[in-house]
């Protein structure tokens, strides 16, 4: 019954975690496509598919939402 209170939110696969880590260092869609041998729409479609799951509009919110909900660290020094 909790379920239908308050829906499971979707959670960000491995891929789009992998696109957010990118993103959080500061990397454009053409830097994050190369090395993961996707192209710069997919990287586009997943930051798309990452804004809706953290309830965002844009990459600095996604990154700020990355951290908030644990989905990313902060890097060690």
């Amino acid at each position: 019954m909790e379920q239908v209170r308050q829906p499971r939110k979707e959670t960000v696969s491995d891929r789009e975690l992998e696109v957010l880590r990118q993103v959080a260092v500061g990397s454009t869609n053409r830097e994050i496509a190369k090395p993961l041998f996707i192209s710069e729409a997919t990287v586009k479609t997943h930051l798309l598919y990452i804004f809706t799951k953290l309830g965002v509009n844009d990459r600095a919110a996604a990154v700020a939402a990355g951290f908030e909900s644990g989905l990313l660290k902060p890097r060690e020094k």
